[in-house]
């Protein structure tokens, strides 16, 4: 190699990454490490992150189908189909064919799930005890408004792309 480019000030990476990369970089990171930490939580009680993330999107949409989650989670669906198979076999969901398309199937929380939502509660409170350590009330609620616009600026970009 040529020493004069070896000793050479790395010119062109000056700025290549903004504030705006950082903290994106920045989220990813707290999201990856946020789903560790409740994975180790939660493994306890014998779910895995597949599961409870499917158990999480049925609970904020209930009317998902397998298929939805799949697409939700941006996971194939032979693994959602393995996870959903678990989930049934402990008794804590139920699939059934949907009534609007006998392709689709529909997945239905159990009495059984009911039971284990105070525990599932109990991990993700302490996990949230850990990531908020000393912030405060109001600056959860702004980063909440922002996070809000922010998901609501790419929900809108990909409208306008389509």
């Amino acid at each position: 190699m040529n020493a004069n480019l070896d000793t050479m000030p790395p010119r062109l990476r000056e700025g290549a990454l903004t504030d705006d990369d950082r903290m994106l970089y920045l989220m990813d990171e707290i999201s990856r490490g946020a789903r560790r930490a409740y994975d180790a939580r939660i493994a306890k009680i014998g779910l895995n992150q597949t599961q409870w993330r499917i158990i999480g999107q049925l609970l904020r949409e209930p009317s998902l189908t397998q298929a939805g989650i799949a697409k939700r989670l941006e996971l194939e669906s032979a693994t959602i189909g393995q996870a959903v198979a678990g989930l049934c076999g402990k008794g804590l969901m139920e699939r059934r064919r949907a009534k609007t398309d006998g392709r689709a199937w529909q997945l239905i929380l159990t009495q059984e799930l009911d039971r284990l939502l105070p525990q599932l509660r109990e991990s993700a409170d302490g996990l949230h005890r850990v990531l908020w350590r000393n912030a405060t009330r109001d600056e959860k609620r702004t980063l909440l408004d922002i996070l809000v616009r922010i998901a609501s600026n790419l929900d809108q970009s990909r409208t306008d792309a389509e």
